[in-house]
């Protein structure tokens, strides 16, 4: 008898752990439905297939081309095999995602309207927890835009704006507004304004991504936590635009070619505080690195190469640390607007430096004599701009000469102490970048101030006669 009592009150046991476990467990989508949507199947139409779905249901599109103008309001999969193509009327988005937990897949998607007010998107996503994977989306005024949504998916897209509209009539390949924690990964994004655009967004991840021919390559306002790695940005206006924002990661990303524009960066700080940005690849740029109003920011082990300007900050910058970075073949390392401070040797390191002519007689790695920063020419450019005219021209190279043998103008406060006689950051471009041997470029001004002194020989010439 008590054996049964021990069986039947086990058996009670584990009928209440279930019934608990059903009640603390939330509801799990049934499995739906494989609908087929093409001429052949009972679904020719693809809103009649939505319309006929229900959650968890998948849509498998044949090839062929399906009108847009979607909204899917229910957590369903739409998935092609890259032969399937969504077409817009050129009025609003393509397709507007308003359920959680939709799979978009597989698809071409193009055709959106022009209305920037609107934000006329290839994918609109307005629900958690989407997926966007696989697709290509070209011929939109935005590709991808995550509005008030959190937790999206956009994987392996190859994302192209509209190439013969001006750049600031295009939108982003990428926008998010209020949209936190999504991961963008392995995309390629060309031919837009921006390649990603943060607004209000944080806590975002956006990794192995390919940004090129835009404006800014990641542009970001009034966001904190967000990380970047291992991105290519590059042939734009500006690598990376970071603005108003905290605690920012950016490391591991390939900075190459910007040079669109005469203001053209390879990563730009813009009243940022606390972030950091380490083992990048920063080469042929015009301005490597830009900083204006940052804050309490590291920059350690990135190389920064073959640009015209290594870096340049502002006054209103402050609490910014440089180690353990490589420098090699800039035109120039430094230019200060103001009287702007940074450190440029961590108490465990310094930088290194190509046109460091120092020697380390104890051989411990480290220069034994301080390396200078910013040069007679370089000091002079930054409170008087039109001197840039005559960068690497021959008159800025024998003001350079002139002061290293007799100094008078008022020496630059920008040394670092600790200069290392060897590289340091250990970074190389990789060769999915495709940056080649990077040649340097010719400077213009050189050509131009070539051009001008040729003008004046020919006018004394003429007057001598």
């Amino acid at each position: 008898m008590s054996d049964c009592l021990a069986s039947l009150q086990v058996l009670l046991t584990r009928i209440a752990s279930a019934a608990l476990f059903l009640l603390i467990t939330p509801a799990l989508p049934a499995w739906g439905r494989d609908i087929h949507v093409g001429p052949q199947w009972e679904y020719s139409s693809l809103p009649a297939a939505l319309a006929a779905s229900q959650d968890g249901d998948r849509l498998l599109l044949d090839a062929g081309e399906y009108r847009g103008a979607l909204v899917l309001d229910k957590s369903i999969t739409l998935l092609g095999d890259g032969e399937a193509r969504i077409k817009g009327s050129y009025t609003g988005s393509v397709i507007t995602v308003k359920a959680a937990n939709v799979r978009i897949e597989g698809l071409n998607i193009s055709g959106t309207g022009k209305d920037m007010m609107h934000s006329d998107a290839g994918v609109m996503i307005e629900a958690d927890s989407a997926v966007v994977i696989n697709c290509v989306l070209e011929d939109n005024l935005f590709g991808v835009y995550v509005r008030k949504a959190n937790s999206a998916l956009v994987e392996g897209n190859q994302i192209t704006g509209r190439r013969e509209v001006d750049m600031g009539s295009r939108g982003a390949g990428i926008h998010l507004y209020d949209a936190d924690n999504n991961v963008f990964r392995r995309n390629t994004v060309q031919h837009v304004r921006d390649g990603i655009y943060f607004d209000h967004a944080d806590e975002n991840l956006v990794e192995d991504n390919v940004f090129s021919d835009l404006r800014y390559g990641v542009h970001y306002m009034y966001c904190g936590a967000n990380r970047f790695y291992r991105n290519i940005f590059r042939d734009s206006m500006a690598g990376a635009a970071i603005m108003y924002t905290d605690n920012v990661e950016f490391s591991d990303n390939q900075i190459l070619n910007n040079r669109l524009g005469y203001s053209a960066y390879g990563l730009l700080f813009q009243a940022c505080s606390n972030c950091k940005a380490e083992r990048n690849v920063i080469v042929n740029n015009s301005i490597g690195i830009f900083l204006e109003g940052a804050h309490d920011n590291l920059l350690a082990n990135n190389l920064v190469a073959y640009n015209d300007l290594g870096v340049q900050f502002f006054a209103n910058s402050s609490g910014n640390t440089f180690k353990s970075n490589d420098f090699i073949q800039n035109i120039a390392t430094l230019r200060t607007i103001g009287k702007a401070y940074a450190t440029w040797n961590a108490p465990e390191a310094g930088n290194y430096y190509s046109d460091y002519q120092g020697y380390d007689l104890d051989l411990d790695g480290n220069g034994d004599v301080s390396h200078r920063l910013q040069d007679s020419f370089e000091f002079l450019t930054g409170s008087r701009p039109l001197l840039r005219l005559f960068l690497s021209s021959a008159a800025a190279d024998a003001l350079r000469l002139a002061e290293d043998s007799f100094p008078v103008l008022p020496a630059s406060e920008f040394n670092d102490t600790r200069p290392s006689v060897r590289p340091l950051s250990g970074v190389r471009i990789s060769p999915q970048a495709g940056a080649g041997s990077m040649p340097r470029p010719a400077p213009l001004a050189a050509l131009v101030c070539a051009a001008v002194t040729l003008l004046f020989a020919l006018i004394g010439w003429r007057l001598s006669r």
